[in-house]
């Protein structure tokens, strides 16, 4: 193609792009830095969840991977197990993933990113100051808590 050539782009499907977007795993795998007291999000091979310092911990390196348009599964690598949250906000690590284990990922005006369960769309994943999680039954919008800054884990 020469300088100063147009090219078009592929036209858009007829349905305008609104059927299922095919899942695909972003370029590489994460970790998950919370705003409210500095903690890694870590899924543990027994399932439990919680929030570590230390960026060299094998279990808090994540694999977020689209579901559709702005929505992701969250698996650690090393548990093999997907971050869920119950009826009861309690976060944890499954084998498979479920209807519990779908968040709504959102770029927020601060930069940082927020997680929102689709199956119970009030309640965010968040992490306490202490490295516990925090229930999702008392998440909410402008908490620290629900703040995650999404970081490379090839360090």
């Amino acid at each position: 193609m020469a300088s100063g050539d147009i090219t078009t782009l592929p036209a858009v499907p007829e349905d305008g792009g609104s059927g299922t977007f095919p899942p695909g795993n972003f370029k590489e795998p994460k970790r998950l830095y919370c705003k409210n007291g500095g903690y890694f999000l870590r899924i543990h091979p027994d399932g439990r969840v919680d929030g570590i310092r230390d960026k060299s911990d094998p279990h808090i390196k994540l694999q977020l991977q689209a579901t559709s348009v702005g929505e992701v599964v969250i698996k650690g690598l090393s548990a093999n197990r997907y971050l869920a949250m119950n009826a009861d906000g309690r976060l944890f690590g499954m084998r498979r993933p479920t209807d519990e284990c779908y968040f709504i990922e959102r770029l927020e005006a601060n930069n940082y990113n927020t997680y929102r369960s689709r199956k119970y769309p009030n309640w965010y994943v968040a992490l306490k100051r202490t490295g516990q999680y925090k229930s999702g039954s008392k998440t909410g919008p402008g908490q620290k808590a629900i703040l995650f800054l999404p970081m490379s884990a090839k360090c």
